[in-house]
């Protein structure tokens, strides 16, 4: 999302056009609407400006200039983290791509769906999400009762 566009938003259609980093094909995403409010909110009100720059997201310390990757947006997210009483080691985006698949997992999207999401191109490479929301599952599974 470092290198997302202004348009590359479709607020008519409701839809984000997404460049996938590693094979660099795009994906249509829906917009759906508490992510178009908070992205509507950062760009009328915390985006730098003005700036020349296209990219949605930009440092928000001077030179106000698009991210060069997502070492960025680790470094956030493990600042923020910490604030907020986060212990789990180091934070980065592939840790809020996978949180959210296996999320989706749990809510019983369907692992074709979140694949294609994802951009995994063999459904194995979904699996390993199925893994994590067995385990978290199973601190919610009612004990057996025996006959």
């Amino acid at each position: 999302m470092v290198s997302l566009r202004l348009e590359d938003i479709n607020w008519d259609r409701k839809t984000l056009c997404v460049l996938r980093p590693k094979t660099q094909s795009t994906i249509l995403l829906p917009l759906l609407p508490a992510a178009a409010g908070g992205l509507a909110s950062y760009i009328q009100n915390s985006r730098p400006s003005p700036n020349a720059y296209r990219q949605v997201f930009l440092r928000s310390v001077r030179p106000h200039r698009p991210f060069s990757g997502s070492s960025g947006i680790a470094h956030m997210l493990t600042k923020y983290g910490q604030k907020a009483g986060v212990t789990t080691g180091p934070l980065g985006s592939h840790v809020l791509r996978h949180s959210q698949a296996t999320r989706q997992v749990e809510l019983g999207t369907s692992l074709k769906l979140v694949g294609d999401i994802l951009g995994h191109r063999y459904p194995e490479s979904t699996s390993g999400y199925t893994r994590s929301a067995v385990r978290r599952l199973r601190d919610w599974a009612l004990p057996l009762p025996h006959a």
